[in-house]
């Protein structure tokens, strides 16, 4: 979610508590309806992983999409996806993906989704698709990073 901190810094607990319950739900059946399972939710943000990359295409879409993400107050988020292997652990996932996926969301405009160029790679041929590169940005801990804007081509 954008500026989480600010939004929420003046809610009761009740308040809080219902504004983060309808994002992670809202995220959850967005997840859930495009075939992919949530890992883990953590307040603000939610983690995901997909059997296959179009299908993690469609779930970053329609998170960046959907109301039901944003709850009654209306706040866009930021959204990545990286395609590569993971380490599951305790029901949780690791390992470079992971990270770099943490780095493009840090990097998104609001309402957008960020893949790298690996991943834009494997969607390029995918007529749902359209992707725009982006300028390199040096990102703690990773470098220089090529993102890609993804976005659903237009159908006419």
């Amino acid at each position: 979610m954008v500026d989480f901190t600010k939004r929420t810094a003046g809610f009761e607990s009740i308040e809080l508590a219902h504004f983060v319950q309808d994002f992670e739900s809202g995220a959850r059946d967005v997840i859930a309806a495009a075939g992919a399972r949530v890992v883990k939710t953590i307040g603000d943000a939610v983690l995901y992983v997909a059997d296959d990359v179009a299908t993690g295409a469609e779930v970053a879409l329609g998170l960046a999409e959907a109301p039901a993400t944003r709850g009654e107050h209306g706040v866009p988020v930021r959204v990545s996806l990286v395609w590569g292997r993971v380490l599951a652990r305790f029901g949780d996932v690791f390992g470079p993906s992971v990270n770099l996926a943490a780095r493009l969301v840090d990097i998104a405009d609001p309402g957008t989704v960020l893949v790298d160029r690996g991943t834009a790679g494997l969607l390029a041929d995918d007529a749902r698709f359209a992707l725009t590169a982006r300028p390199g940005v040096e990102v703690q801990g990773l470098g220089m990073i090529e993102p890609v804007q993804l976005q659903r081509a237009y159908r006419g």
